[in-house]
Formats: C-alpha cells, structure tokens, sequence
C-alpha cells in the first residue's frame, strides 16, 4: 500500500489512477497524517496473471518464452585497439 501526499495527489492524478486501476491502494495524507484511502472498484480488483499474459504474447508471436536456462556468456576477444579507445581518439 502507497502513501501519498494530498497535494502531489491533486498534482499527480491521472498516474495514481493507473495504479489503482493496477489493483494498489492508496493512503492518502494530510502533513504526514493518513486522512483516506483509495481502493480499486470492486469488480476490478484482480491484477493480471503474469503467466497467462506471457502465454497470450506468445500465442500471438511477439515473444518466445526461454524452456532451459540460458548458457553461460563469454566475451569475444579482439586484437587491437578497444572500441572505447578508437571512440575517444576519434573525439579529439
């Protein structure tokens, strides 16, 4: 649950909202005193499955979910100067 001021409440609504909508609660404060709280409707207050939404995108071709660990990553090795060496001498 967040805690939020009443004056970067007022200034800030829209994006409080969205975390509401997200299914968070709010404690709303006055000089640092809780005084309300706002709370998603009732018929919104399921938050996303994050494995169905996964399994949706992949469905739908914009991801592929990983099925074994990644390998271990090893960096190429390269004869000469560095690539940070040549972008430096090229600023001069």
């Amino acid at each position: 649950m967040r805690k939020v001021g009443s004056r970067e409440l007022k200034n800030r609504l829209g994006r409080y909202l969205e975390l509401v909508k997200r299914g968070d609660s709010l404690v709303i404060t006055d000089r640092g005193k809780p005084v309300a709280q706002i709370v998603p409707a009732p018929g919104d207050t399921r938050k996303p499955d994050l494995e169905a939404l996964l399994s949706r995108l992949e469905a739908d071709g914009h991801l592929r979910i990983a099925r074994r660990p990644l390998h271990r990553f090893r960096p190429v090795k390269v004869k000469g100067k560095s690539a940070s060496r040549i972008i430096l001498e090229g600023r001069r």
